[in-house]
């Protein structure tokens, strides 16, 4: 199985890489990156492809997407930059388009959310107030909203999205610290690794995990892999 990653060397990023190499039915990982993430892009299963920027692709880089099953994105900020936040990641679903055949299996693309969000308003409605990280909130949670229309809107390419909206991230760890958030507002990195990993080989009913979502998705990983 062939797995697209961007974000690789950021501190999520970093750990869905590491999940996904160690993954049994993961076979290629490509990561999508503007500067090597190091000694681990030598992993056999790892393979760079430069992107100069993220939110156009050309031919030689759709070549690499076209055999690919799943996603993942890592690339956001907390302060919300549409460029980053939404251009980039609807730029790239878009190029995945243009990769798929009619012969093609269902694409799986994972993206990375955040748990309070806010979607977009109705049209006739005006945006409600926030006490804190408005604008990063607004926009990812317009990130949340584009790339799950994207995918209603192409339903012929196949693509399901997969919305992964954890509180904050602890080390492994830490796990006193997770504790005493608590699982609405917290998750180890590992767990989510392997959740994200997950999703991408096997895909789900759902499309969006809130944390305490993603933390009982994470203890069924485990027990199932006891």
């Amino acid at each position: 199985m062939k797995v697209i990653l961007s974000g690789a060397t950021g501190y999520i990023g970093g750990q869905v890489l590491t999940n996904c190499l160690n993954h049994p039915s993961i076979t290629t990982v490509v990561i999508l990156t503007r500067r090597n993430p190091g000694d681990i892009a030598k992993h056999s299963k790892a393979k760079l492809v430069s992107v100069s920027d993220f939110t156009s692709y050309d031919e030689s880089s759709i070549k690499e997407l076209q055999d690919a099953d799943a996603a993942i994105w890592c690339i956001g900020t907390n302060y919300g930059d549409e460029r980053i936040d939404v251009d980039f990641p609807l730029a790239f679903l878009n190029a995945i388009k243009r990769s798929r055949t009619p012969a093609s299996l269902p694409f799986r693309y994972v993206q990375l959310g955040g748990a309070f969000t806010e979607p977009p308003p109705p049209k006739s409605e005006e945006s409600r107030a926030l006490w804190f990280f408005a604008n990063g909130r607004r926009v990812r949670g317009m990130t949340e909203a584009r790339v799950l229309g994207f995918a209603e809107d192409n339903e012929q390419c196949g693509i399901e999205v997969y919305l992964v909206k954890l509180g904050g991230v602890v080390p492994s760890y830490a796990s006193l610290l997770q504790w005493v958030f608590g699982n609405t507002l917290s998750v180890c990195i590992g767990d989510l690794g392997n959740v994200m990993a997950d999703l991408a080989v096997n895909g789900h009913d759902r499309n969006a995990f809130s944390n305490a979502a993603i933390v009982q998705y994470a203890k069924r990983l485990q027990e199932s892999a006891a």
